[in-house]
């Protein structure tokens, strides 16, 4: 019982304490010309926010304005000059910049951060307080009112801002490295496939890397990106529109629309010229469109968002391949995005979509270079697929002589393969000939698959076979002499141990095996001779011999 009591004191004490520390504030509206040069004496309050909890923050919805209105602040204590205390104002970029009548000190204009205000903030206005708030004064801000958006107001210290700003550089830059990473792996794809698919998702990512920079107001501090910094908030809105041009454009690809909905491709494409237009617009008009840009722009993307879901859908039901990666992938990013607009739009006050919208970015971004990743490994597949059946030699369905010679001149570096030996086994028919003057040449194209059906069922899946002249094949793989060496006598083994069945006959067949290893340096016509030659010695030998070429000695030097 005595610690219940201790506890309950304690909990009523802390109770009593933590109001103290509480700054609460006020906040009104004022119905008054924001033209005035100074706050009006006498006005109507149209609206009030209070804030009283530390740590939060007031929220004031204004109606739009084309000119200014005014916004009268009081406290309920005074705030000490030794306290630190700054005001922050967070809102639309229109709102500035505001002109500030501090609650003691003289009246000054304060920019927006990044422009020309203080670099404390990637994005708002830090309203000084140098001399305190005295209790009973009051203080005046006018501000913009060509904006839907919200406006914030909230205390804060600079040892706190400066906490936060670097925890949203290090955010904000790792999400544009990863976004510029996962571009570049595109571009790199759609560069070597000549594809519109992946150079257009590239496009996207790049523009989205660029948008959230711009808005993290590091932008002018990095190389080459100064300059469009400088822009202003038209550079943001621009990059913006793009990346959901060519959003729409890689969306009607990837949901094969043109197939599967042809109407849903055509309305995808409306939609794309839309904001294309939009975009030129803003590169006609530049600062004389500002002012209702951003409410034509957020609104069309609201009105995208639902058209590209269902089709998304659709798409998927109708069989899209890779449909339901989109929405996996695209399915927060827009929920983010329209939680972003109807902040924006001033529908609802959502502050915390902006800051999470370089993680939903990334998270969307990752799904989908892994579902475009694997299209593009399936289309690569296809494409060597389509190789082979030109470079497979008709009969056996082994590589032909001419794509044989190709690969290995590409293996002449030792370690190509992934070890640092690789042996060539020259296959010779001792009896190829016999057979086909005795039964014909189907028996003996017969023979010829059943052979290689025999080889292959002994080398690995990684194996080489091809064919290079009518009798003969060749296997290249990886593995140690003496590993190539047990292989061959396997494969003579395999072909001549049982006899092969053909139209109800028994034709007993046999190979002739030469060995040879690759050396540094050799080219694809000297190992070649080196394997004939061994070849050549297995001939001598006999039906169904394995022929080596002489071990080389340790001081004998690599052949140029």
């Amino acid at each position: 019982m005595r610690w219940t009591g201790w506890a309950v004191l304690l909990l009523c004490a802390w109770l009593w304490a933590a109001p103290a520390g509480a700054q609460a504030l006020r906040v009104e509206l004022l119905q008054s010309g924001g033209g005035a040069a100074s706050p009006p004496l006498s006005a109507s309050v149209l609206d009030v926010g209070r804030m009283d909890a530390a740590g939060r923050e007031l929220v004031l919805h204004p109606p739009y304005l084309q000119g200014s209105y005014w916004l009268r602040l009081t406290t309920d204590r005074g705030i000490a000059p030794s306290e630190g205390r700054v005001l922050v104002l967070e809102g639309a970029h229109a709102i500035g910049p505001v002109v500030y009548f501090p609650p003691a000190g003289a009246v000054r204009v304060v920019h927006e951060s990044g422009r020309g205000g203080s670099g404390l903030l990637r994005r708002g206005w830090v309203l000084a307080l140098p001399n305190g708030w005295p209790t009973g004064a009051v203080a005046y801000l006018r501000v913009g009112g060509a904006s839907t958006e919200a406006v914030r107001l909230r205390f804060s210290d600079v040892s706190t801002l400066a906490l936060e700003q670097r925890a949203q550089a290090r955010f904000f830059t790792a999400s544009f490295t990863a976004l510029m990473l996962m571009a570049l792996a595109m571009l790199v794809i759609g560069l070597n496939f000549s594809e519109r698919l992946y150079l257009g998702y590239g496009a996207y990512l790049v523009c989205l890397a660029l948008y959230l920079m711009l808005q993290s107001g590091d932008a002018a501090e990095m190389w080459g990106l100064a300059w469009l910094d400088r822009t202003g908030v038209l550079g943001q809105w621009g990059l913006a529109t793009l990346a959901v041009i060519t959003q729409l454009g890689f969306t009607r690809l990837f949901l094969e629309l043109p197939k599967r909905l042809p109407n849903g491709a055509r309305a995808v494409r409306a939609l794309q010229w839309m904001h294309v237009a939009l975009l030129a617009t803003l590169l006609v008009g530049g600062r004389h469109v500002q002012d209702w840009y951003y409410l034509v722009g957020n609104t069309l993307l609201v009105a995208s968002v639902p058209v590209v879901v269902v089709l998304a859908v659709w798409a998927w039901r109708k069989g899209a391949t890779y449909a339901g990666y989109y929405l996996l992938g695209w399915g927060p990013l827009l929920a983010m995005v329209m939680t972003m607009t109807g902040h924006l739009l001033g529908l609802f006050n959502a502050p915390w979509a902006e800051q999470l919208l370089p993680a939903t970015a990334v998270l969307e971004s990752g799904v989908l270079v892994l579902a475009v990743s694997r299209h593009a490994a399936n289309r690569h597949r296809l494409a060597v697929l389509a190789r082979e059946a030109v470079e497979r030699d008709p009969l056996t369905g082994a590589m032909n002589a001419h794509a044989f010679h190709e690969l290995l001149a590409s293996w002449q570096h030792p370690g190509a393969l992934g070890s640092r030996h690789y042996g060539l086994l020259l296959i010779d028919h001792d009896d190829l000939r016999q057979v086909n003057a005795r039964y014909g040449r189907a028996v003996g194209d017969a023979v010829l698959q059943q052979v290689m059906g025999r080889i292959r069922g002994v080398l690995r899946p990684d194996d080489v076979v091809a064919r290079l002249e009518a009798d003969s094949f060749v296997v290249v793989t990886e593995c140690s002499r003496s590993d190539c060496e047990q292989l061959a006598y396997r494969l003579s083994e395999v072909v001549g141990k049982r006899p092969l069945r053909i139209d109800g006959q028994a034709i007993r067949v046999t190979v002739s095996i030469g060995v040879a290893m690759s050396r540094p340096g050799d080219s694809v016509a000297v190992l070649l001779a080196r394997a004939e030659r061994a070849l050549q010695g297995a001939r001598i030998a006999g039906h169904g011999a394995v022929g080596h070429e002489p071990a080389r000695p340790a001081a004998e030097p690599a052949m140029e």
